[in-house]
């Protein structure tokens, strides 16, 4: 048998070099299409409308935010490229940009997190999706905030100068409000002010077995999402007291989040606010219908490779968009409610029939019960 201890210092040396070579070449290229980034505000929504139905202010906001920062920073590291004979390092570490970090408001299922998967790959830039729920304030009871960075490294495949230029999605920020964390061993307050020494662009170690890994913030574009039930009440309130009318969303402030339990400083951190509406009937029969990742056009595809061709009649559709709606799970719940309609029917079907398969809206009714 072959081990490794049976190899040559030579030929450890030149899988080493090997491995530096490719790791160069991946910097590079990543650079590279940073530089070259030139999709317009409206070529990123455009794109963007392919894959999420609805949310058109939303998507508007945060097309442009993603626009202009990689636009910015590609400029940026051009420039510093030049001035720094092409060192890589050195380009990353003196190049300075401002960012518009994102805070996106808005039920569950309505797209926050899809949105943010979407534009990062539209970006073309290594992500991250944290779920805040899992965090704590000393990592005892989950995680601790710096783990963060070691997701990210693993998603730009361990390449510090990679991760430096990508998109990490905080999901459920809201849940660790310093008032919703009162009967819990830690503080919601301790997390949040872990998450601002990472979203202000700071250098950081990250500990990977016996290799220590030197990682910035400084390009991470953050994006922040969450529910925060019981918002709209809170700005409502303050309305009322100033004597303010009009759509809720258009007087949100900072000074709100505050009051429902978030840390003025790092809110600071996040001045882009988008709140996302919750979807309708119309809009999750739409998502079916029109989005390229419709989770109907999959299930389409999987019964296609019996030969078999699923049709889903317009009142179906209708039905199963109401389900969607009153179960409130919003586009996330379609896969369950489709998958419980097809259920006995990917079972029985194929070997046994081919050709067109319709399913009615009798059907749907009598298979959701």
């Amino acid at each position: 048998m072959y081990t490794h201890e049976g190899m040559s210092d030579r030929s450890r040396q030149r899988i080493k070099d090997k491995i530096e070579l490719l790791r160069e070449e991946q910097t590079m290229e990543a650079v590279q299409e940073i530089i070259e980034f030139d999709k317009t505000p409206a070529q990123l929504k455009a794109a963007m409308d392919q894959f999420i139905i609805g949310q058109e202010k939303g998507k508007k906001i945060i097309s442009t935010a993603i626009a202009f920062h990689y636009k910015r920073l590609g400029g940026a590291l051009k420039k510093a490229l030049a001035e720094n004979e092409g060192d890589i390092d050195l380009a990353l570490r003196n190049t300075k940009t401002p960012r518009a970090n994102v805070l996106m408001i808005g039920p569950s299922g309505c797209g926050k997190t899809y949105t943010s998967e979407v534009t990062s790959r539209l970006a073309g830039v290594a992500f991250v999706h944290e779920d805040m729920t899992r965090f704590s304030e000393v990592g005892y009871v989950g995680q601790d905030a710096t783990d963060i960075l070691v997701d990210l490294l693993m998603a730009a495949g361990g390449n510090a100068q990679v991760a430096q230029m990508g998109i990490v999605y905080l999901d459920e920020i809201d849940k660790i409000a310093s008032e919703m964390m009162a009967f819990k061993d830690v503080s919601g307050r301790g997390v949040q002010k872990g998450l601002l020494h990472l979203v202000d662009g700071t250098e950081n170690t990250v500990q990977i077995g016996k290799e220590r890994i030197t990682l910035s913030t400084r390009h991470v574009f953050f994006i922040a999402g969450g529910a925060f039930e019981n918002l709209r009440g809170l700005v409502g309130q303050r309305m009322a007291r100033q004597g303010f009318q009009g759509d809720w969303r258009d007087h949100l402030l900072t000074d709100d989040l505050v009051a429902f339990g978030m840390e003025r400083q790092l809110m600071g951190r996040f001045p882009v606010k988008v709140v996302y509406d919750q979807l309708t009937t119309r809009d999750l029969k739409d998502i079916m219908t029109r989005s390229a990742d419709s989770v109907l056009l999959a299930y389409s595809n999987d019964l296609k490779a019996w030969s078999i061709d699923l049709e889903f009649t317009d009142d179906a559709l209708t039905e199963v968009a109401r389900c969607a709606e009153r179960e409130g799970t919003g586009a996330r719940g379609l896969i369950s409610i489709i998958h419980r309609v097809l259920l006995e029917d990917m079972y029985r079907l194929p070997g046994n029939h081919t050709g067109p398969f319709v399913v009615d809206v009798n059907d749907v009714r009598e298979r959701l019960g």
